[in-house]
C-alpha cells in the first residue's frame, strides 16, 4: 500500500502566506469602501461584521455573527367609510361609550336594512330626507324643559353632522296617552305623506292585547306602503310603572320582523342592569320634586341615550354601504327558494293575523280620520247638542270634545271603505268621573255601548272602540250620545272623545 506524506519547501510556503495576506487585505479595503452589512434573504440573517480592537489585537479583521430579522410590519388595509367604521376602534365613539356587547342587545331586531340604506344612500347623495316620529308622551319630551333635549331632536342633529349635504326635516307627530290603536287609522293626520324614514315609539304606549298588535300590523303596512316606500325603525324606550315589565310593545317585535323593520330597543339594554342595581332607576327616570320618580317616562339621560343607540346604529348601517361598495355582495338565488337583494323591502301579500291561502292579496286601505288632535282633518260635528271641545286644566295637548250630561248627542259623516268598519277613539280612565255613551251609523244599524270609566289605576289613555263592521262604502252618519247610565263608583257621566276614523 502507497502512503501519501506531504512535503513544503520554502517556495510554496511562502506562496501561501502570499494569498492569506492578500485575503486579509480584500476584507479590510471592503470594510474600508461600505459600513452596509451583507444579508441573506433569509430568516436567519448572517452579518460581517468589523471586530473590536482586542480581537484585532489577536490578528482578526472580521467575524461573522447570526442575528433573527424583525418581521417586516404589514400594513393594515383602511377600513372602507368613515373612521368610526373601524368597528370600536379609537374613533368609534359609540361603542367607546357603550360596549360592544351593549350596543348587540339594543338591536334587537336588525334584518336587511334595504329600505333604511337606501335612505341613507340618499342622504350620502346630498338628496333632501323628510322624517316622521310617531309616538306618545316619551316623544312628546314629557318632564324635559328644553325642545332639544328630547331623543328625537337629538338624533335629528347627529343625523345632520352626518349628512351635512342633504336637507333634513323632521316631523314630531308624537300624541300622547295614545297607542297603534289609534294610529293604526290616523297616521296620516301627524306624518305627511311623503317621508322617507319613519321613527316608531310605541312600546309603552300599548297594552299586551292581541287587538293591539292586529292594530300595529295595520300601522306598519300602512307607513310601508307610503308613496316614498319609507324605512320604519321601531324604537323602544322603557317603563317600570306597570303591573309587569313587558308591554304591549313587546308583541311588535315579531310583526316588526315579519315587515323587516328593524327595532332598536333600550329597554333590552339596560333592564337586567336595572334589576342589578336599583339606584339607577333615579338616572334613567324622570323625578318629580313632589312625588319622586316617575317609571313611565325616561330623564334626560335616557333620551340621550335613545338618541345615541340609533346615531349608532346608523353607523352602523353607513359602514355597511360603505364595505358594499368595495366589496359588492349582491345575493342571487340559484333556484328561487330564498329571497335576493332585488326583492327587498316589499310588503308581505298577507298579513300575520290572516290564514295562509295561495291567492289573496291584502289589498292597501285608505281611512279617514277626523282627530281633536290635528289640524288636517279636525273633529268637527254636522250636528251636536251639548258637546264641546274642551282641555283638562288647560292641557292643549290633549284637547277633547267632551258631553257630561245623559241625552246630549253628536253626529258627524263619515267616509267608509272597502273594510267597513267605523270607530271612535275615547279616553278611558278610572278618574275624572267618566261615563258612558251609545253610538251607532246611521238610523238602521244597532247602538253599540262604550264605557269610559275602568277599575285600573293610574293608566289613562286612549282606547279604540269598533262601532260598525258593517257599514257599506261610501258615506255615512256617526252619532254618539251620552247615556243615562253609567260605570263610575261617584255617578260621573264625562266623556272624552278624541277622534273618528271609518276605513
Amino acid at each position: 500500500m502507497l502512503g501519501f506524506r506531504p512535503s513544503f519547501r520554502a517556495p510554496q510556503l511562502l506562496g501561501l502566506l502570499i494569498f492569506f495576506n492578500a485575503i486579509t487585505l480584500f476584507v479590510l479595503y471592503s470594510q474600508k469602501f461600505t459600513q452596509s452589512s451583507f444579508f441573506w434573504t433569509s430568516q436567519d440573517t448572517f452579518v460581517l461584521q468589523p471586530v473590536d480592537d482586542e480581537l484585532r489585537n489577536e490578528g482578526l479583521a472580521t467575524k461573522v455573527i447570526t442575528v433573527t430579522a424583525a418581521p417586516t410590519p404589514i400594513a393594515t388595509p383602511k377600513v372602507p367609510g368613515p373612521d368610526f367604521c373601524d368597528s370600536c376602534g379609537p374613533d368609534d365613539a359609540m361603542c367607546t361609550k357603550y360596549g360592544s356587547h351593549n350596543l348587540a342587545r339594543s338591536r334587537l331586531y336588525e334584518g336587511s336594512n334595504a329600505r333604511f340604506r337606501r335612505v341613507i344612500s340618499n342622504a350620502m347623495a346630498g338628496k333632501p330626507i323628510k322624517i316622521g316620529v310617531l309616538g306618545g308622551s316619551v316623544s312628546k319630551g314629557h318632564g324635559l324643559t328644553r325642545e332639544n333635549f328630547k331623543w328625537l331632536r337629538r338624533f335629528e342633529a347627529a343625523w345632520k353632522e352626518l349628512f351635512p349635504k342633504s336637507e333634513t326635516t323632521m316631523i314630531n307627530g308624537a300624541v300622547a296617552a295614545t297607542g297603534s290603536d289609534y294610529f293604526s287609522m290616523c297616521f296620516g293626520e301627524h306624518i305627511p305623506e311623503d317621508v322617507d324614514l319613519v321613527l316608531v315609539e310605541l312600546l309603552i304606549n300599548d297594552q299586551r292585547l292581541e287587538s293591539n298588535a292586529i292594530a300595529f300590523e295595520w300601522l306598519m303596512r300602512g307607513l310601508l306602503d307610503l308613496p316614498n316606500s319609507p324605512a320604519v325603525i321601531n324604537i323602544h324606550t322603557i317603563g317600570l310603572f306597570f303591573e309587569e315589565i313587558t308591554t304591549g310593545g313587546d308583541l311588535h317585535a315579531p310583526i316588526a320582523a315579519y315587515y323587516d323593520a328593524p327595532v332598536i330597543s333600550m329597554r333590552n339594554m339596560i333592564a337586567p342592569h336595572i334589576l342589578k342595581h336599583h339606584e339607577l332607576v333615579e338616572h334613567y327616570f324622570y323625578i318629580y320634586e313632589d312625588s319622586g320618580v316617575d317609571l313611565r317616562h325616561v330623564s334626560n339621560a335616557g333620551h340621550i341615550m335613545m338618541s345615541e343607540l340609533l346615531v349608532a346604529y346608523t353607523q352602523r348601517q353607513i359602514c355597511a354601504i360603505e364595505l358594499e361598495r368595495v366589496q359588492p355582495n349582491r345575493f342571487v338565488s340559484e333556484d328561487g327558494r330564498l329571497e335576493g337583494h332585488d326583492e327587498l323591502g316589499t310588503v308581505p301579500r298577507l298579513r300575520l293575523f290572516q290564514k295562509y291561502d295561495n291567492v289573496t292579496v291584502t289589498g292597501r286601505i285608505k281611512p279617514t280620520c277626523q282627530s281633536t288632535r290635528t289640524n288636517k282633518h279636525p273633529l268637527v260635528p254636522i250636528e251636536t247638542k251639548g258637546w264641546k271641545l274642551w282641555t283638562h286644566n288647560g292641557n292643549n295637548e290633549k284637547p277633547y270634545l267632551m258631553a257630561d250630561k245623559p241625552g246630549d248627542y253628536v253626529k258627524f259623516e263619515v267616509e267608509v271603505g272597502v273594510m267597513q268598519r267605523v270607530r271612535i277613539t275615547y279616553l278611558r280612565a278610572k278618574t275624572f268621573g267618566l261615563g258612558n255613551v251609545w253610538c251607532w251609523v246611521d238610523d238602521d244599524q244597532p247602538r253599540t255601548p262604550v264605557q269610559g270609566w275602568w277599575d285600573i289605576d293610574g293608566i289613562n289613555v286612549a282606547q279604540v272602540a269598533v262601532i260598525s263592521t258593517r257599514a257599506t262604502p261610501g258615506k255615512h252618519n256617526l252619532t254618539c250620545e251620552v247615556a243615562p247610565h253609567t260605570a263610575d263608583p261617584k255617578g260621573g257621566h264625562q266623556f272624552r272623545l278624541i277622534a273618528i276614523d271609518a276605513s
